[in-house]
């Protein structure tokens, strides 16, 4: 199930409690590597399961722009109210519940977890906060360039819209970081291996061992962690590394076998086998679909 219809079906299928006024809601589009939802309901509360490595959607980032209405965000054991205008980044690899108060309307910007690792939230995954107030000055803006991305169809504007995104997010959470906000290293362990893979995706051969030496834990707790998350390191790193090419795949013209040598793989028929048996279709031919 694609990052799109799974999204669409939990928020679709989990609603629960009343529909007040104009009711559920739901319409997405994809735009480049984002998926969009605009999501308009009364008062509800659903959940998202975190990734796992069966259900395909993979890792990814929901940011969330609250623009009318409550609503409540709890994930983790951390549980945050958000007012209309405020920004709340949610890191998918963990479960989280949602609970909508008042006449809610909202955006929610779904993004690959190494594309967000690589660009606005580098170390910051360990916090259990990433929210941006109101009341920041930049909030508005980064909104508002949220709110234009769905009518955005230019392949060079798009690309250039969600880096300016990332851009904002990042200065803005950066600024709103307190050191009490730390999570212990123990609880943000998955985004940090995360943000080892995502940052060190043109490593052939790159394995448990070399995560668990770059973030000075043992072995055994890269495998713990990820298997209380429904996965394992290796299905992490194919993971990362197919959708990474798949980005590259529709963004730029280079070579598939160079892509392939790019995102880490050794071998190009190994990276065709996993990529077709990941997507369903060729690499050249998703390719070609895009082009057409």
């Amino acid at each position: 199930m694609s990052v799109k219809s799974s999204l669409i079906a939990v928020f679709d299928n989990s609603f629960r409690g009343s529909r007040e006024g104009h009711g559920w809601c739901v319409t997405s589009v994809t735009r480049d590597i984002a998926t969009v939802h605009h999501i308009c309901a009364g008062a509800f509360a659903c959940s998202i399961e975190g990734a796992t490595g069966a259900d395909g959607r993979g890792f990814c980032t929901h940011t969330i722009f609250l623009r009318s209405g409550q609503l409540s965000v709890d994930q983790h054991g951390h549980r945050r109210m958000l007012q209309a205008g405020d920004i709340f980044v949610a890191c998918a690899w963990q479960p989280m519940a949602l609970a909508g108060s008042g006449e809610v309307d909202m955006l929610i910007i779904t993004l690959p977890g190494w594309w967000s690792m690589q660009r606005f939230l580098d170390n910051l995954q360990v916090l259990p906060d990433l929210y941006i107030s109101k009341d920041y000055f930049a909030a508005p803006i980064i909104a508002d360039l949220a709110r234009r991305i769905p009518d955005l169809k230019d392949d060079e504007t798009l690309p250039q819209a969600l880096t300016m995104i990332s851009d904002l997010l990042r200065t803005a959470l950066a600024a709103g970081t307190r050191p009490d906000n730390i999570m212990p290293r123990a609880r943000g362990r998955m985004g940090e291996i995360l943000w080892f893979i995502a940052r060190n995706i043109e490593q052939t051969g790159m394995s448990a061992q070399d995560a668990a030496a770059k973030l000075k834990c043992s072995v055994r707790t890269i495998y713990n962690t990820c298997a209380a998350h429904g996965t394992s390191f290796s299905a992490v790193l194919i993971e990362t590394r197919l959708v990474a090419a798949q980005y590259q795949l529709v963004r730029t013209q280079e070579r598939i076998s160079q892509i392939a040598y790019d995102v880490g793989f050794s071998s190009l028929s190994h990276f065709s086998r996993l990529f077709r048996a990941r997507f369903g279709i060729t690499a050249k031919t998703m390719r070609a679909n895009n082009r057409s």
